[in-house]
């Protein structure tokens, strides 16, 4: 996750093929790894073209349900990955055809 925080390293992890590791750390990881998928996922996309690359990953049902699953601080990554996401109008759309509104209220 770590590695995903600084800018000049971020192409460097998804260039290392880190995003669907990431991606099937949120589905199948324990807790805390989930947690930590989430925030590096919330990381990589303040890049806007990476966004997308997120999405198409299909992480975005992945992070609303850790909406909803997680410990407070998967959930609390999970708020700020789809927060990032949601700087791209298609993804907009797509987190709220994801439902994600509701457990992002409950937050």
């Amino acid at each position: 996750a770590w590695l995903a925080k600084e800018a000049s390293t971020r192409a460097l992890v998804l260039e290392a093929g880190a995003l669907p590791l990431l991606v099937a750390l949120l589905r199948a990881g324990i807790e805390q790894g989930k947690g930590n998928a989430a925030y590096a996922i919330a990381w990589l996309a303040k890049e806007a073209p990476t966004r997308t690359l997120i999405v198409e990953a299909g992480a975005l049902p992945l992070l609303v349900a850790l909406l909803h699953t997680g410990t407070e601080r998967g959930k609390a990554s999970a708020a700020v990955a789809i927060n990032m996401l949601a700087n791209d109008d298609p993804a907009r759309a797509l987190i709220l055809e994801a439902d994600a509104l509701p457990p992002l209220v409950a937050l």
